[in-house]
Parts: structure tokens; sequence; C-alpha cells
């Protein structure tokens, strides 16, 4: 009877285990990089729980910043994904108004918008179902927070329309 009551134990703790542990995908996630002078995305590649916040766990390992110190952030650590929704292959991804307003971590410019908005595009768009991307502040395409307009984004750029991948800015 112990040895039947083992068993039992055994293959319950195995199931509960098992039942515990999600699937996981690997995703490239996409850095700034320099090279010869010049500055693109290099992807480093993370894995991730596939289930439903895949979208979202995705953009919150570029929050977390590259492994390589060869590599730079793109987003500001302060940066909360609140909801990343698919629409037919769009993704819409909207972002916590610390992207606008928080450059402890970032300086804007051109190159620096160029490049964080293409880190989450190109992030986004290695889930082979989603073909563009729709960048919302605080659940919003448009307004004001704390006196910036959230459509020019860091003020060289903007965020007015979908964004399709963009493989010319990827270092190979």
């Amino acid at each position: 009877m112990k040895k039947i009551i083992f068993f039992l134990t055994l293959l319950l703790l195995t199931v509960l285990l098992l039942s515990g542990c999600a699937k996981t995908i690997e995703i490239k996630a996409y850095f700034g990089a320099i090279e010869n002078d010049d500055i693109y995305l290099k992807a480093e590649t993370r894995t991730i729980k596939d289930n439903a916040d895949k979208y979202k766990n995705a953009i919150n390992e570029l929050i977390k910043g590259p492994v390589s110190s060869e590599l730079y952030m793109t987003l500001p650590k302060s940066v909360d994904v609140i909801n990343v929704l698919i629409e037919g292959d769009k993704a819409v991804v909207d972002l916590s108004k610390d992207i606008l307003t928080d450059f402890t971590d970032i300086s804007p410019s051109s190159t620096t918008e160029t490049l964080a908005i293409f880190s989450i595009v190109n992030t986004i768009t290695e889930f082979e179902e989603i073909k563009s991307v729709k960048i919302l502040i605080d659940s919003k395409e448009s307004g004001m927070i704390e006196g910036r307009a959230i459509e020019d984004f860091w003020g060289h750029i903007g965020i007015y329309e979908d964004f399709e991948r963009n493989e010319q800015i990827i270092l190979k």
C-alpha cells in the first residue's frame, strides 16, 4: 500500500510540475549598435513564454535592455507596457507616458527616436503573423502629455501612422 501511495504522490507531483511549465519560444529583440560610426539595430535572442502575453513580453525584453555590452538600450527602463492588442495582422503597442517624459536612460534625437520606434516595430514583427505596428501612449494616438504632443513622439519622426518592419536599419 505504501508503494501505491508513493507512486500516486510522485505521479501527482509530476503532473503539477509539468502543468506549471509554460512552453517557451525564442525571439529577437532589437537594440542599438554602432559600426563604422553608423548606428543600427542589432538582434539579441531572448527566451519568453509562449502565451497570450508573448507580444507584451517581447516589448518588456526591450525595456530590460541588452545583455551584450556592445549594444545599447533604445527605450527608457521606466516605460511600462500597458497592453499589446492584435488587430488582424497589426499589433497595437500601448506604452506608458514615460516613453515621452523620462530621458534618464536615453538622449532624444532623430537617431535615437528612429532606433526606439523600429526596435519596437522590428521586435514585434518577428512574429510572422504581425505585419505592422501602431504605437499608442497611455492608450492615446494624439493629445498632450506633460506638455509633449503624443503624436510627435520625441519630436523628430512622430507616430502618426502604422509602421512596417525596417530591414535597412538592421545590422547583419
